[in-house]
C-alpha cells in the first residue's frame, strides 16, 4: 500500500496529534501532556532541525555495494539498528481513539515480524504497567522493559516482576524525573543518585541495565560509574526541559567521552534511515524512534509498524549503497558533513 494511506489511517485515529507533513514539533508547541515539546517547544523543534544540518556525502565510484543494515544487539540479531522507543498512554499523548490494548499489540507484534526490537513503555497506573510486562511477556523476554524512576520502593516492586520475565534489558528513563506531571502523581518520579542506580545494577546481575536520557558527558560519566551498560541520549522527545540541547547536538562529546566502555543509543526527531545514518556516523550505535512508530501502530496496527521499518530499513540501505558503505561498521564520520 502507498505511505499516504498509513498516514491517513493514522490521522482519522487521533484527535489530538495532527500528523502534520513534516513531524518537527511547530504545530504542537507546548502540548504536554500531549504530543508537542514543553513550554515553547523549542526542544523537540531543534531535535528535528538539527538533523537537517548534518548532510550525507555522495559516493559513486566503487564497488557495487549491497548492504548489510543486520545488528547484534545482546546476542539478538536485528535487521537494522532502529528500535521503537517507549511510548504508553497514547490516549492522553496522542488523543488516540484505539485502547492501549490494541495499540501494544500491533506495536509488538509489527516489530517481532520486521525484525527489529520494542523498547516497551511504563506509567503510574498500574494497569498500564501491566500491560507492558504482558506485551513482555508475548515476546518472551524479547523486548526492553522501562521503569520509570519511581521512589525506590515501588521501582523496587516493579524491577522484580520485570526480572522474573527474564527480559533482554531493562531501562530506566531517569530524566522521567523532570516530568512535572509525574512528580505529583502517585506513584511519583524522583531523581536518582549513583549509589541507587549501583544498587539496581547489583540486584539485576546480568541483564543489561540502560539508561535514558543522557545529555551531557558528565552525566555519561556517571551512568558509567553506576555500572549502566548502555546509554540513550535522549531529551525525552523536548517533553521534560525547554530551551534544550537536541540529541544530535551532543552526541560526538559523548561518543568521545565514553569511548566504547557503553553502548551509545540516541533519540529524538529521527524521522528516516537517513537520519538514522547520520547518527551511526557521528558514532551511535542504534537509534531509537518513538513518534513513527506510535503513528504506525495507532493508524494500521501490525501492518502500519511493518510498513515503517520496512521503509526506514530501506532508506537506511540506500544511504549506505550511495555512501560506499557495505556493512554498518564502514559508516563514520567521513561520510557525513557536519554542520552543528
Amino acid at each position: 500500500m502507498e505511505e499516504a494511506f498509513f498516514i491517513q489511517q493514522a490521522k482519522d485515529k487521533m484527535t489530538i496529534c495532527k500528523m502534520c507533513r513534516e513531524c518537527n514539533g511547530e504545530v504542537c508547541r507546548g502540548l504536554t501532556p500531549g504530543p508537542g515539546g514543553k513550554g515553547t517547544g523549542s526542544t523537540f523543534v531543534r531535535n528535528v532541525a538539527a538533523l537537517k544540518k548534518i548532510q550525507l556525502k555522495m559516493a559513486v565510484i566503487g564497488h557495487d555495494v549491497q548492504p548489510d543494515t543486520t545488528y547484534n544487539f545482546y546476542s539478538s540479531i536485528i535487521s537494522a539498528p532502529i528500535m521503537a522507543a517507549p511510548i504508553s498512554n497514547v490516549k492522553i499523548n496522542y488523543g488516540s481513539l484505539v485502547d492501549e490494548q490494541t495499540y501494544l499489540n500491533g506495536l509488538i507484534d509489527g516489530t517481532q515480524e520486521a525484525g527489529v526490537l520494542s523498547f516497551l513503555g511504563d506509567a503510574p497506573a498500574q494497569a498500564m504497567f501491566d500491560l507492558s510486562l504482558d506485551a513482555l511477556k508475548k515476546l518472551n523476554g524479547k523486548a526492553i522493559m522501562t521503569i520509570k524512576p519511581w521512589e525506590m520502593s515501588v521501582f523496587m516492586n516493579r524491577l522484580d516482576l520485570v526480572m522474573a520475565e527474564n527480559p533482554m534489558a531493562i531501562a530506566m528513563d531517569i530524566d522521567a524525573g523532570g516530568l512535572t506531571s509525574l512528580r505529583s502523581a502517585h506513584p511519583k518520579v524522583t531523581f536518582m543518585s549513583v549509589e541507587q542506580l549501583r544498587m539496581i545494577k547489583q540486584k539485576m546481575g546480568s541483564v543489561p541495565l540502560i539508561l535514558k536520557g543522557i545529555m551531557t558527558s558528565e552525566d555519561a560519566m556517571m551512568a558509567l560509574d553506576a555500572n549502566a551498560d548502555a546509554i540513550i541520549l535522549s531529551n525525552h522527545g523536548g517533553r521534560v526541559m525547554d530551551q534544550g540541547e537536541s540529541s544530535i547536538e551532543v552526541l560526538q562529546e559523548i561518543v568521545e567521552a565514553v569511548n566504547h566502555r557503553c553502548l551509545i543509543l540516541i533519540d529524538g526527531g529521527f524521522r528516516t534511515g537517513s537520519d538514522v545514518f547520520k547518527a551511526l556516523a557521528l558514532g551511535a550505535d542504534a537509534v531509537l524512534i518513538g513518534r513513527p512508530f506510535s503513528h504506525a501502530s495507532i493508524g494500521s496496527g501490525k501492518e502500519g509498524v511493518v510498513h515503517l521499518v520496512n521503509r526506514l530499513t530501506r532508506e537506511l540501505k540506500d544511504a549506505m549503497m550511495l555512501t560506499q558503505c557495505a556493512t554498518l561498521s564502514d559508516i563514520d564520520i567521513s561520510k557525513v558533513k557536519v554542520r552543528l
